[in-house]
């Protein structure tokens, strides 16, 4: 049986802490125990579990790891939330509850998209990128939507079927070329973007980053 006195002071401090868009959850098994900044005006000290408790609580993949980091859910009203889960369990490995923090990152994803259009504009007029057979500029349209993933994502297709090969297949030339297009669409300007596009392209971050000196040197 979970000691409430002892987790209630972390509770409020983790809530406190990250604010009030993001919600903490101590429960048992079937009831929750302890909650701040609630989200639902049905979760409440008292009330039965939701349903994504307890799916991880069925889950056979959550019965042996300590917890689960950076899943998605939404609230009630539609907002996109980061929540995480850590899985409290007794000296002999059953488990006693869970200690869950739901952030909404609704406000962050549409500032995401903000970022996005400033860096790669709504519409593009590009002079440069004249149709062959056209005396007018070719206007491409990146949705506003579209993440960085998404641009990357996108890039690696439009890559496989000019080259005729998946990404992890490319040679240097074509990978360096996939490479000046993502730089152009600011795909780089992200934090952590490196590291995801060595992982689909199949190649080390040293080399994404030799790759990106070697298209600076020639400009």
């Amino acid at each position: 049986m979970l000691n409430v006195d002892f987790y209630r002071p972390i509770v409020e401090f983790l809530a406190l802490y990250m604010g009030s868009n993001t919600e903490v959850i101590l429960c048992d098994t079937e009831n929750i125990l302890l909650i701040e900044n609630s989200m639902d005006e049905e979760r409440f000290e008292g009330a039965p579990i939701g349903e994504m408790q307890q799916a991880l609580i069925q889950n056979p993949e959550c019965r042996n790891i300590p917890y689960n980091i950076n899943y998605r859910t939404l609230s009630k009203t539609g907002e996109k939330v980061r929540s995480a889960t850590l899985f409290i369990r007794d000296a002999n490995g059953t488990l006693e509850g869970l200690l869950t923090v739901n952030q909404c990152v609704g406000e962050f994803v549409r500032l995401r998209k903000m970022m996005d259009m400033l860096i790669s504009g709504e519409q593009d007029h590009n002079v440069l990128r004249k149709s062959k057979h056209s005396s007018s500029p070719k206007q491409s349209y990146e949705a506003l939507t579209l993440s960085v993933t998404e641009i990357i994502d996108r890039v690696l297709e439009e890559a496989t079927i000019r080259f005729g090969a998946p990404p992890n297949r490319l040679t240097a030339n074509e990978k360096i070329s996939t490479i000046r297009e993502m730089d152009s669409r600011g795909v780089f300007l992200a934090k952590g973007s490196v590291n995801e596009v060595a992982d689909k392209l199949g190649s080390s971050k040293a080399t994404i980053y030799r790759y990106l000196h070697q298209l600076e040197t020639k400009q």
